[in-house]
């Protein structure tokens, strides 16, 4: 009999531990989580950037065929001569040297393999969803169907998410909303040296910046019908995230620079100076199709920024008129209203009030309450 009052030994499993919302969510939980609780440990598919801001105490684990030296290459060959696959024998290895109570897999697009050899080992599976259905595309259907069948629980980040999770048959669907680590939000706002003048933009325009890759999904075609119905305003648009040279974002780049040059900026990824650019913001744009729970509209309201966003999901559970507009069509040209709108506001601040129900602090004790009810 297992002794209840002991620690639980986790598993996290993650795909790449780079630096994307769910992945930093993750991060934050493993440096929020009480040891006395719980004692973690990580799985990365990838050996992502993250890792080299993983707790000390945290042992993680990398796949056997992200390793180079001769030996372990010579181990992978021998395990497939016998007919044993490395990736499953890796995991019983693990699982036989840690003895986890608990599985738990951050977001849904980590291998499907994890779920079946957990199940097999009888351990207990918790499945994080970040997403929302058109993420969905991005797996199987079997893999999808194996998530909600052998799950023992799914965590939504958001309420609408939850309700998806829901539509697909499962009955143990917890909310553990998405979460900023203001604590460590501060440190870099007070040490923001970007100012206007150094990206020439004059003092009466306003700033919007938009974060996320720049890709299809996060709006990237409706910029030019925004451009269209803003061209009368003094306004610029920074977009803080990682470029795609393909022929989407070439279009884009080269109908701006022709018609509104110095209107758009694209940054690239950033990481020093992410939360410096966010406070030069006067405004978060938010034109993506579709959003579980940003953490970047966490960030902004912290920073008592105003929000405009299309009705994207879970937007709409945080966004209220003292953070922002939500937009409820499809149509750029309402988009640009609402920034309109904010922009030519005579509200001197947006509220940041009810934001630290958001914060680590907050719900990583929600987050333990979950977790131990899996015991």
């Amino acid at each position: 009999m297992r002794n209840v009052d002991r620690p639980i030994p986790i598993l996290f499993f993650t795909p790449a531990f780079g630096r994307t919302g769910s992945e930093v969510l993750l991060l934050y939980l493993l440096q929020g989580m009480d040891r006395k609780a719980i004692i973690p440990y990580l799985y990365s598919m990838q050996d992502g950037e993250l890792l080299q801001e993983l707790p000390v105490d945290v042992p993680y684990f990398l796949p056997y065929y992200t390793r180079k030296k001769r030996g372990e290459k010579l181990w992978r060959s021998l395990l497939k001569r016998l007919k044993k696959d490395p990736f499953e024998y890796q995991l019983k290895a693990i699982q036989k040297k840690i003895k986890a109570d608990i599985w738990y897999i951050n977001t849904i697009i980590v291998d499907s393999r994890v779920l079946e050899v957990g199940k097999q080992l009888g351990v207990k599976i918790v499945t994080h969803f970040h997403e929302l259905p058109n993420a969905y595309r991005m797996i199987r259907q079997e893999h999808l169907q194996s998530i909600i069948d052998h799950s023992d629980m799914c965590i939504g980040c958001s309420k609408i998410v939850c309700e998806k999770i829901r539509d697909m048959g499962h009955r143990n669907v917890q909310l553990l909303y998405s979460f900023i680590d203001d604590e460590a939000i501060k440190p870099q706002v007070k040490k923001s040296t970007i100012v206007r003048s150094d990206l020439g933009i004059p003092d009466d325009t306003f700033v919007w910046v938009i974060s996320g890759s720049v890709i299809y999904e996060k709006g990237l075609d409706y910029l030019l019908s925004i451009l269209e119905a803003m061209q009368d305003e003094k306004f610029q648009i920074i977009w803080l995230g990682q470029r795609y040279e393909n022929g989407l974002f070439y279009y884009i780049k080269t109908v701006t620079e022709k018609r509104w040059p110095g209107k758009l900026i694209f940054t690239g990824p950033l990481k020093e100076k992410y939360y410096q650019y966010l406070m030069l913001a006067d405004g978060l744009l938010m034109p993506s199709r579709e959003d579980s729970f940003s953490l970047v509209m966490l960030e902004a309201a912290y920073l008592g920024k105003p929000i405009v966003s299309f009705n994207s999901g879970g937007v709409k559970e945080f966004v209220d008129e003292n953070r922002g507009i939500v937009v409820d069509s499809w149509n750029a040209t309402d988009l640009a209203e609402a920034m309109k709108k904010v922009m030519h506001s005579k509200k001197k601040g947006w509220s940041a009030n009810g934001i630290s129900e958001f914060t680590l602090n907050h719900q990583i004790n929600h987050f333990q309450e979950l977790i131990t009810s899996q015991r």
